[in-house]
C-alpha cells in the first residue's frame, strides 16, 4: 500500500509533567493514527491524518496551543507505504529517522523487510521515518542494525508509552485519498457540519 502527500507527524516538547496527559489528549483526535511518550529531544508522538496543508497547519497549530506545550514540530508526509501487516502486531518496535544520499531509492530495501511496517519520506533533518517492530527489544536493536549497514544516518527514537487507533485497520485511506475508505462518512455529526460549512469534501474536521 503506498500514498503520497497524506497525514503528518508532530513532535512536541512538553511542560515537566505533562506528557503523559497530552498525549492521552492527542489520542482523542479523530485524526490520529497513533501517539507515544518518547524518548530523545521530544516528549510526545503523534502520526495524524491530514490530505492538505491546510489540515496540517490546523493539526500542528492545535498541538503548538494545547496547554503545557513548549515546543512543537511538523512533518508532512510526502510519500509513504506500509506492508500487509500493522504496527501493534509486534510487541516491541521503535520509529527509525534516516537518511541516505539516495532519498529516492534507498526506501525500497526496507520493503524487504517484514519487520519494517512502514516507511515514510518527510522534508527535513532526516529524509525517511520508518517502524521497526520486533517479538521483544532485542529483536527491534537487532532490526534497528540493519539501517546501518548500508551506511544510513540513523536516530532511533524509543516509545516508553504507545497507543495505536486500531479502527485504522477500516478507515485507511485509499492511495488517491478517498474519504470514503476512512470511514469518515458514516459519521453523521461530522457529514453533517462539514457540508452546512462548505467543506463536504473534508470529512477530517469534526464539529465543535
Amino acid at each position: 500500500m503506498q500514498w503520497n502527500d497524506r497525514s503528518v507527524f508532530l513532535l512536541a516538547k512538553t511542560q515537566t509533567g505533562e506528557s503523559q496527559r497530552i498525549w492521552s489528549a492527542v489520542q482523542s483526535w479523530p485524526q490520529t493514527i497513533g501517539s507515544w511518550v518518547v524518548t530523545g529531544e521530544w516528549d510526545v508522538a503523534a502520526w495524524v491524518d491530514a490530505g492538505t496543508w491546510d489540515q496540517m497547519y490546523d493539526l500542528a497549530a492545535k498541538l503548538r496551543r494545547t496547554k503545557g506545550v513548549e515546543a512543537s514540530s511538523s512533518h508532512w508526509i510526502h510519500k509513504g507505504w506500509k506492508n500487509s501487516g500493522w504496527w501493534w502486531d509486534y510487541p516491541a518496535g521503535a520509529w527509525v529517522w534516516w537518511r541516505d544520499q539516495q532519498l529516492n531509492g534507498a526506501w525500497k530495501t526496507t520493503q524487504k523487510w517484514k519487520w519494517a511496517v512502514s516507511s515514510v519520506s518527510v522534508p527535513g533533518d532526516w529524509d525517511w521515518i520508518t517502524w521497526v517492530g520486533g517479538k521483544n527489544w532485542d529483536e527491534v536493536w537487532s532490526h534497528v542494525m540493519e539501517f546501518q549497514k548500508p551506511g544510513w544516518h540513523t536516530k532511533t527514537v524509543v516509545p516508553v508509552k504507545s497507543w495505536w487507533n486500531k479502527s485504522w485497520t477500516d478507515r485507511w485511506w485509499a492511495p488517491n485519498g478517498s474519504a470514503d475508505r476512512q470511514g469518515l462518512l458514516t459519521s453523521p455529526r461530522t457529514r453533517d457540519c462539514c457540508c452546512a460549512r462548505g467543506r463536504c469534501p473534508d470529512y477530517t474536521r469534526t464539529c465543535g
